[in-house]
């Protein structure tokens, strides 16, 4: 039986029959991603309610890229270059995070998704690259630069990412402005990028979780974004 992965989206304003309104919005490319192997995916678009999700059932989670998430859910006030804030969001995947640690469901968390495991276990974020980190990497990179390889991640030894791969330096694309700053509890670090910034988290705990700084769904044909994808489904 094939596995049902939720799937986070977040909110664009959309040109549609009644104007541009706000519509839940997550790329296609996600959902093609699951169906290649052979799993069926459902999209969670963020919510007012505090819904605990108890008459849904899935097998495993991924918490999709998006705007940053709201200062103060880590300590902080809001930055100037905080940007796209959406309380709905935060609270809906911050939820979903909790349900699938107590029932141990696997999950996935990408960009914004890695940045949310992290402060959803009590660490904190760098607001703004650039204004708090000396780089000569530019790790925001949009439209077509977000299907290209733009720097190289190494992936730390004994972690639950090394095993997903053999390849231990691997190129990424970078489509962010926020990076982790303080690690949360019952985590680790299992990529850098060459610049020291930290590219992936995994759970130490029994739930497995891993978080990714990049986005997979834009390198189709890379070979570690279906390595990941064959983790989430093992």
């Amino acid at each position: 039986m094939s596995k049902l992965i939720a799937i986070t989206g977040g909110v664009e304003d959309v040109a549609i029959a009644p104007g541009v309104i706000p519509c839940s919005v997550l790329n296609m490319a996600f959902i093609e991603l699951c169906n290649s192997h052979g799993a069926e995916a459902i999209v969670i678009p963020p919510q007012a309610l505090n819904i605990n999700f108890s008459n849904i059932s899935f097998d495993r989670l991924i918490i999709s890229g998006g705007g940053d998430i709201n200062p103060i859910r880590y300590g902080q006030e809001v930055d100037i270059k905080s940007e796209r804030i959406l309380d709905e969001r935060d609270n809906t995947e911050l939820n979903l995070l909790k349900i699938a640690e107590n029932n141990s469901i696997k999950t996935l968390g990408i960009c914004r998704g890695h940045q949310l495991l992290n402060v959803y276990k009590g660490g904190t974020l760098h607001q703004d690259i650039s204004s708090n980190i000396d780089t000569n990497i530019e790790h925001m990179q949009l439209d077509e630069s977000s299907y290209k390889h733009i720097h190289k991640i190494n992936i730390q030894e004994n972690t639950k990412l090394s095993t997903i791969t053999q390849n231990q330096n691997v190129d990424v694309n970078s489509i962010h402005h926020q990076v982790i700053n303080v690690l949360g509890e019952n985590l680790k670090i299992n990529a850098l990028s060459e610049d020291g910034l930290i590219e992936g988290i995994e759970t130490t705990s029994e739930w497995q979780a891993l978080g990714i700084q990049w986005h997979p769904e834009n390198l189709l044909t890379d070979e570690l974004t279906h390595n990941l994808i064959n983790w989430l489904l093992e």
